[in-house]
């Protein structure tokens, strides 16, 4: 399939890469406001002149491009998914869809409205390791769920108030950036087995607002109506265990590199003291891992596995819960 970039940053790096590797993948089309970014990525991936967009309508317009991947900061992904769709282009964007729950909404509507196949950019979701930990829970491995730990952060060095991360009107903080993660396992695994997800109480929220109104830290407490609570916890300040542990009533899966696997990624599974670790292996890297899944989906017209990839919905459920942490947190500042 052939694909459209819009943004030529460092992720829209990593993704040509794994286009490149990929046997049935192209690149026909990319895009950025930056006439130096756009013939550097140009030169650098040996694309052909008449591939390079200086502006973004231009290459929607192409009709030698079935998808779209956008990779552009957070504030611009609400008006560059609505033009995809009204290009008719199915859409890879990175997450997060959006920066607030009203943006979300608007582009769930008129995503059903449309033909149009979306994505949020979750790539921890396409990786094999889920598929298998989601079998592990089913098969009665660890009993009954009844408490979730997911952790995610890093030390993204001196701030920069003008850069992404600490910048509120480019959709900074913590929680836009990272929150994502540990919401969607959470929803995910306190949700098995279910028709629909059910949004969480969110309980214990405490963290740490920067000088530029966004959040670097946040932690919080999700209860679910089924008893399962999950302790979630970000940052761009500290370098964390980035982590997911899943207690249930007869032992513990600890997923040891839950955000970004590798081709080769080890669970451990602790019963009665005894810790037994287990191999989750795929064929490429996680960027490759969900372009494939993704263009598989839209030959066949539906979603694989209707839960385990991120849904709309499943996208919805995520932004509604990350708005309601982070608007709790900005409100009520807890140091």
């Amino acid at each position: 399939m052939n694909w459209g970039i819009i943004g030529l940053g460092h992720m829209a790096k990593n993704f040509a890469n794994s286009i490149q590797g990929l046997e049935n993948s192209n690149m026909t089309g990319v895009s950025s406001r930056s006439l130096l970014k756009l013939i550097k990525f140009g030169y650098r991936f040996k694309l052909k002149p008449k591939y390079l967009y200086k502006k973004y309508e231009k290459l929607l317009l192409s009709e030698h491009i079935d998808n779209i991947y956008i990779g552009t900061l957070n504030h611009t992904h609400f008006d560059l998914i609505k033009k995809c769709i009204d290009a008719k282009k199915n859409i890879l964007c990175e997450k997060p869809l959006a920066v607030n729950l009203e943006q979300a909404l608007e582009i769930k509507k008129k995503l059903n409205s449309s033909d149009i196949f979306f994505l949020e950019g979750i790539a921890y979701r396409s990786h094999p390791q889920i598929d298998f930990i989601v079998k592990l829970i089913n098969k009665d491995e660890i009993g009954r769920v009844v408490k979730i730990k997911s952790i995610f952060g890093f030390n993204s060095g001196k701030p920069n108030i003008k850069g992404r991360l600490f910048n509120k009107e480019l959709g900074g903080g913590s929680i836009l950036d990272l929150g994502c993660y540990p919401v969607s396992m959470s929803n995910l695994i306190a949700n098995l087995n279910k028709n629909s997800e059910t949004l969480p109480k969110i309980m214990n929220i405490k963290g740490k607002i920067f000088k530029t109104g966004v959040d670097t830290e946040a932690e919080a407490i999700l209860e679910y109506e089924n008893g399962i609570s999950s302790e979630i916890k970000v940052s761009i300040l500290e370098n964390l265990e980035n982590v997911t542990i899943i207690t249930g009533t007869k032992g513990v899966i600890k997923i040891l590199d839950p955000w970004q696997p590798k081709k080769e990624n080890i669970i451990e599974i602790n019963k009665n003291g005894k810790i037994i670790k287990l191999n989750t292996s795929c064929d490429h890297n996680l960027f490759a891992n969900q372009i494939q899944l993704f263009e598989k989906i839209v030959k066949n017209r539906k979603l694989e596995n209707d839960f385990n990839t991120m849904s709309v919905e499943n996208s919805i459920n995520c932004m509604n819960v990350m708005m309601q942490w982070k608007d709790y947190l900005i409100n009520n500042e807890n140091y």
